[in-house]
């Protein structure tokens, strides 16, 4: 992991217009287009099946030429471990944070997914389709420059992978997935902190291991704004997959007392990518916030 000062800027759902930051390596060559806010409902045309599907020689091309780094930096991570068995993308292992599917719950979480009202997609009233979910104010963007297409994007509310055993008892995470070449992720609300404030974030990740063409391409990154209208964000990245990780960075809050959370994931090839978060922890000078969602 390494942290990086990049920028770009995106209007987010819920009608809150927030700065937003991705790296450089998934923006538009001349860096000067946003990600677009995800809103829902996507009916026309529907993020799965996915539409205008890239052809193999556009890809190949693409991955020869402009291979992001962090893509190096994932592969070579990974080291060419394959899956633990043929068709199993999460491993069935137990470590100090989750065993197989299940994760762990840590202490000081302020935002763990788990809420089902708190889902567009499962309110009363949904403003939202199953696959362009937010929740509580972590509403998804994606980049959108013709090769990494915000239309087949998929963010939804995962019921397996996090709660695992626990499955059907109100828990989740957030999925952000995509068969073709994508960069997108959730960003928090604008979150009132003390000007000045170191301000730690902590979050659970997974990257699903395909491990089909031998290609570790994808990975997963936090950004956190010091100031969330302005610029610049630092970023940490993840490349573990196949089990639960985590992510974790230190930033010291700016002068307009807001900062946010950028969870994202991203890939350059079409390959079965699916990334999930759950478990956000947030210290301000030591003290955990108790919430960091919206109602």
């Amino acid at each position: 992991m390494r942290t990086r000062l990049l920028s770009l800027r995106v209007a987010l759902a819920l009608c809150l217009a927030f700065a937003l930051l991705l790296p450089a390596s998934v923006a538009l060559a001349d860096g000067h287009l946003p990600p677009l806010p995800i809103k829902g409902p996507r009916l026309s045309p529907p993020p799965i099946p996915h539409t205008d599907v890239l052809n193999n020689y556009t890809i190949y091309n693409y991955l020869v030429n402009n291979l992001p780094q962090e893509s190096k930096e994932a592969d070579e991570y990974d080291g060419g471990r394959n899956q633990e068995k043929p068709g199993r993308g999460i491993r069935w292992t137990k470590t100090d944070i989750a065993e197989g599917l299940t994760l762990f719950k840590p202490a000081n979480v302020c935002n763990d997914f788990n809420v089902r009202k708190m889902w567009a997609s499962l309110a009363a009233d949904p403003p939202s389709d199953i696959w362009t979910d937010w929740y509580a104010g972590w509403a998804p963007y994606a980049i959108d420059d013709g090769y990494y297409q915000a239309k087949n994007v998929t963010f939804s509310y995962e019921q397996a992978v996090g709660p695992g055993e626990k499955w059907g008892e109100n828990e989740s995470s957030a999925k952000i997935a995509s068969h073709q070449p994508y960069a997108a992720g959730f960003g928090s609300p604008m979150l009132k902190v003390k000007p000045g404030a170191e301000v730690t974030v902590m979050v659970n990740y997974l990257i699903w291991d395909h491990d089909t063409h031998g290609w570790d391409y994808d990975w997963a990154s936090m950004g956190l704004k010091p100031d969330a209208a302005g610029e610049p964000a630092e970023y940490v990245n993840g490349y573990v997959r196949g089990e639960w990780a985590e992510l974790s960075h230190t930033i010291t809050a700016g002068e307009s007392g807001y900062i946010m959370v950028l969870l994202q994931g991203h890939s350059p090839a079409a390959l079965n990518s699916n990334i999930y978060f759950d478990n956000v922890r947030i210290a301000v000078d030591g003290e955990y916030m108790s919430d960091c969602s919206l109602e």
